[in-house]
């Protein structure tokens, strides 16, 4: 069962809240705040929503425009997943752990969530007046969900949630907290899955309950987590599309890591990271291209080979992920933990059985291993480092990469991004409430 989603219909201009001023995206034709009011405006309104999402979630190709790095390279240079092969500061101190408010590539990257954020929040209020029960409310109701969980995985503590009305007024929103924005996700999750069920839309129901799942698995209910994927086939698999039709629709992984050598597979990065290249692991295909990256430097270039091309969709929520989550919880409460990971593994030649390692710490290590691997490059590893700290009592330094990164600098003490400093035009934001795990 696989659903991929292509947006090749342009980003609606709605407001989204950026604190110094309204934001668009440019893109080939738009839908003006003023004609959204009726139904006909729908689908335009769902294919913006999508195509925000794109932008926020895998980046593109539109570098004069902000950069569009998206979450998944972002934080995959903040964790073990990549390293920077170039010579932009913002970037190289991603990549050395430090994510400071005015960091010049992250400010773009925040405001492209913030915007897929509000377009979101925009287009679920026009179908709850149009069209409550359209499938394609729910499909909208978890794009927006997602970008909620991703808010509270990826960012501290404090993220201002304001709002754009149709005539240009900006509400703007108090710092909320990881687990009022993982309160927010899992409300939308709950009534997509509603949606969906009433209209028995398989896929977007199954694409729901592993958004559901992750959300409740970061809030810590591991069991409730378990519980809302136990429908889910293990041959889900639902894809955000990439087109190259603009280069803000194409593959913004693919752009940084192989039509630019900028940023390259990491291996064993710092000390803790985890042996993604010298693995030689089918999850995680990868090229050594024999040659530096965009600086010049003496480490070769390592190119992943998961999105190899400017159209490659990128996954959002699998059937995998789902088995993923039953597994976790299995390793918490003494159920056939090990069995679920191997029935996976022995869906891909070239993955071998699993042996229990035989120890408490041996067995979480594998769990979160077998997570790293099966989600690559999909904005998992900065949410599930976070939640070896908070939820098993790992330390920062246990599992960030730590001591000199690639440019021979100390790694930085950060476990999350900053909330932007575009914020500091919110009369309501005075900053982070904490930058802890």
């Amino acid at each position: 069962m696989h659903r991929s989603i292509l947006v090749v219909v342009p980003l609606v201009a709605l407001g989204a809240c950026n604190p110094t001023g309204a934001l668009t995206i440019p893109e080939p034709d738009t839908v003006q705040p003023g004609n959204v009011n009726n139904a006909a405006a729908l689908g335009a309104l769902r294919d913006g929503t999508l195509s925000a999402f794109q932008i926020a979630y895998s980046g593109a190709a539109d570098l004069g425009n902000g950069g569009h790095e998206g979450q998944i390279n972002m934080t995959g240079l903040f964790t073990d997943e990549l390293q920077d092969e170039e010579t932009f500061p913002g970037r190289i101190a991603v990549d050395g752990r430090l994510a400071a408010p005015g960091n010049n590539s992250l400010m773009p990257l925040y405001v492209d969530i913030q915007a897929a954020r509000a377009v979101a929040d925009k287009t679920d209020a026009k179908y709850a007046q149009f069209a409550p029960s359209d499938p394609d409310h729910a499909l909208v109701l978890s794009i927006g969900a997602f970008v909620y969980t991703l808010l509270a995985e990826n960012y501290c503590e404090g993220v201002p949630v304001s709002s754009l009305a149709d005539n240009g007024a900006i509400t703007y929103g108090v710092p909320l907290t990881r687990a009022q924005l993982l309160g927010i996700a899992t409300a939308r999750f709950d009534s997509a899955l509603t949606i969906a069920g009433a209209a028995g839309d398989a896929a977007n129901a199954n694409l729901a309950s592993v958004g559901l799942a992750r959300a409740l698995l970061d809030g810590g209910d591991d069991g409730a987590a378990a519980a809302a994927v136990a429908k889910v086939p293990v041959t889900f698999e639902f894809d955000i599309g990439a087109s190259s039709n603009t280069l803000v629709e194409t593959n913004g992984i693919w752009n940084y890591t192989i039509d630019r050598l900028d940023f390259s597979v990491s291996d064993r990065e710092g000390v803790n990271g985890l042996p993604f290249v010298s693995a030689n692991d089918p999850r995680v295909p990868v090229l050594n291209t024999g040659q530096p990256g965009f600086s010049s430097g003496t480490n070769l270039f390592i190119q992943q080979l998961r999105y190899p091309g400017p159209t490659t969709a990128i996954p959002l929520a699998t059937g995998i992920e789902a088995q993923l989550i039953v597994a976790e919880h299995q390793l918490k409460s003494g159920g056939p933990w090990l069995a679920t990971l191997n029935a996976l593994r022995a869906r891909t030649p070239g993955l071998p059985a699993l042996v229990d390692p035989g120890t408490p710490a041996g067995r979480l290590d594998l769990v979160f291993s077998e997570r790293a691997f099966w989600l690559f490059l999909t904005s998992h590893r900065l949410g599930d480092l976070r939640r070896l700290i908070r939820q098993y009592g790992r330390t920062a330094n246990a599992v960030f990469p730590v001591g000199t990164d690639i440019k021979g600098q100390p790694y930085g003490a950060d476990v999350n991004f900053a909330v932007s400093a575009n914020e500091e035009n919110n009369p309501a934001f005075h900053g982070c409430l904490n930058r802890d795990a």
